[in-house]
């Protein structure tokens, strides 16, 4: 019990940079490979990355969520080159992600974290996009 909240993985919050770092902890080296990051959030019924894995391109996080009692949802951008860990690419919460020369042969993927009225703090990964050409 955390702040009054049940979590499920211990010291998960709504910061993007804390987020990568109890990641980096807590998920065994096979998820974070297979980009496999869930935790169920109630309500929704898809997210996905959509776009092509090409510099110049915009990336498009596309996702039915269908719930009451959310007081915030954010997504996040991480991206991996080859098998390493997952890095936070912006600090900024945003449905898009314009592909950069620094994202070249690198895998990119979202994550969607929701806070709920009663301080859950869930998350969910989209579909990993790359490599980048």
């Amino acid at each position: 019990l955390e702040n009054g909240s049940l979590q499920c993985v211990p010291g998960l919050t709504a910061n993007p940079e804390k987020q990568i770092n109890v990641l980096n902890q807590e998920i065994s080296t096979d998820l974070q490979l297979e980009g496999k990051i869930t935790q169920t959030i109630r309500g929704l019924k898809k997210f996905v990355l959509i776009g092509e894995a090409r510099e110049g391109q915009i990336l498009q996080a596309k996702f039915d969520l269908q719930a009451e009692q959310i007081d915030s949802v954010h997504i996040h951008w991480y991206q991996r080159q080859g098998n390493g860990h997952w890095k936070l690419v912006s600090d900024m919460s945003e449905e898009t992600y314009r592909i950069t020369k620094n994202d070249r042969g690198r895998k990119v993927m979202a994550v969607m974290v929701v806070e709920t009225s009663d301080g859950q703090v869930k998350r969910v990964s989209s579909n990993v996009i790359g490599p980048i050409q």
